[in-house]
C-alpha cells in the first residue's frame, strides 16, 4: 500500500512539474509576442497614448492613424466584449509597469457591458496578480482550476489567436466589409431597447479618470459612431449619453461622435464602422484631438509616413461630395 501511495505520489509530482514547466515555457514564449496586451506585461518604451474600450475602442483607433493625429507612440488596450471593470484592470496594469503616458482615450460605452464578463482576460491572469484577482471573484471553478493546473490559463481563444498572430501578424484591427441585407432587415425589425450602465462599471470608469488625473493623464472621452437604424431602435440613446457626460468632471472633454458617420456602406453592424469609417471619423475629430494631444498642427511623427493626414482629409472631402 506505502509503495501504491508512493507511485501515485511521483506519478502526480510528475505532472504537476510538468505542467509549471510548459505554462512557464507558454507564458515566456507569448509575453515576447507582438500582442499588444501583452506590452503592458513586459518591458519596452512607455506609450504617449493609450486607448481603452470594448471592440469599439479595439476597431475605431488604428494605431498608426492615432499616431499620426496624436505625434507619439500609441497603445489600444481596446478588448472585444470588455466591461468598464476589465479597462480598469489593464491601465492599473499599465501604470504599475510604464508609468502614465500623456493622454488616455476612453470609449466609454462599455458601461453597457455585463461587469463581471471576462471577454480575453483569462489568459492575462497568468502575468497579473490583479486580473487573477477578478478572474477569482468572477468564476472561482475556473480560478480554483487555474491554480491546479496552469496550462489551463493558455486553454482559451485568446491564445489561439496570440499563435496565429505570431504567424501572420494583423497590426491594422479595422474591419472592412459592410452590412448585409438580412443585418439591416434584423436591425430594422428588432424591437426597441434601452442603454444602461451597470454600477459597476461606472465606479470602473471614476476610477481610470481619476488616477488617470493623479498621475497628470490628460483624459479625453470619445464616443465612436452608431449606424442610424439603430439609433431609432434605442429610446433612450440621447439621455443615456446626456447622463454619460453629466458623471464626467466637467473639465474632462467629450469628443461625441455618434452621429458623424451617416452613411450605411461605412458600417459593418449596428456598432461598428468600417476602415472608409474610420477614416472619415478620424479625420472629423483632428480638430480636437491634436490639440488634446499637444501636437503641434504642422507635426507628423516619424515613422509615420506623411500621406496619412492627407489621406484623412481627402476621404473627408470626398465623403462630404454629394
Amino acid at each position: 500500500m506505502i509503495r501504491l501511495l508512493a507511485a501515485v505520489g511521483l506519478i502526480l509530482g510528475m505532472v504537476v512539474a510538468m505542467d509549471r514547466a510548459v505554462a512557464s515555457w507558454m507564458g515566456d514564449t507569448l509575453l515576447r509576442s507582438s500582442d499588444r496586451f501583452m506590452t503592458v506585461y513586459r518591458q519596452g518604451p512607455p506609450a504617449d497614448v493609450v486607448i481603452l474600450g470594448n471592440s469599439r475602442a479595439d476597431n475605431h483607433f488604428p494605431v498608426e492613424e492615432v499616431q499620426a493625429l496624436t505625434c507619439g507612440r500609441v497603445l489600444n488596450l481596446g478588448m472585444g466584449g470588455a466591461p468598464t471593470t476589465l479597462g480598469d484592470l489593464l491601465w492599473e496594469d499599465y501604470l504599475d509597469r510604464h508609468g502614465a503616458p500623456r493622454l488616455l482615450l476612453v470609449e466609454p460605452t462599455s458601461v453597457v457591458d455585463d461587469p463581471m464578463a471576462l471577454a480575453d482576460l483569462p489568459l492575462l491572469a497568468y502575468y497579473s496578480e490583479r486580473v487573477d484577482g477578478f478572474i477569482r471573484k468572477a468564476d472561482p471553478t475556473m480560478w480554483a482550476s487555474n491554480k491546479l493546473f496552469n496550462t489551463l490559463i493558455f486553454n482559451n481563444n485568446q491564445t489561439i489567436r496570440l499563435a496565429f498572430d505570431g504567424l501572420h501578424p494583423t497590426g491594422d484591427r479595422t474591419l472592412s466589409g459592410t452590412m448585409s441585407p438580412f443585418l439591416k432587415a434584423q436591425i430594422e425589425t428588432a424591437p426597441m431597447e434601452r442603454m444602461e450602465g451597470f454600477q459597476p462599471n461606472w465606479d470602473a470608469l471614476d476610477r481610470i479618470i481619476g488616477t488617470a488625473r493623479e498621475k497628470g493623464t490628460r483624459v479625453a472621452v470619445v464616443i465612436t459612431p452608431f449606424f442610424p437604424g439603430y439609433i431609432e431602435k434605442v429610446s433612450n440613446f440621447d439621455a443615456f449619453f446626456e447622463d454619460l457626460k453629466a458623471r464626467l468632471p466637467p473639465d474632462v472633454p467629450v469628443i461625441d461622435t455618434r452621429r458623424a458617420v451617416a452613411d450605411e456602406a461605412h458600417f459593418v453592424d449596428a456598432l461598428h464602422i468600417n476602415q472608409e469609417g474610420v477614416r472619415l471619423m478620424l479625420a472629423r475629430m483632428e480638430d480636437r484631438l491634436r490639440p488634446l494631444a499637444d501636437c503641434p498642427a504642422d507635426t507628423i511623427p516619424s515613422p509615420i509616413p506623411a500621406d496619412a493626414i492627407a489621406q484623412l482629409r481627402t476621404d473627408t472631402r470626398t465623403a462630404a461630395r454629394p
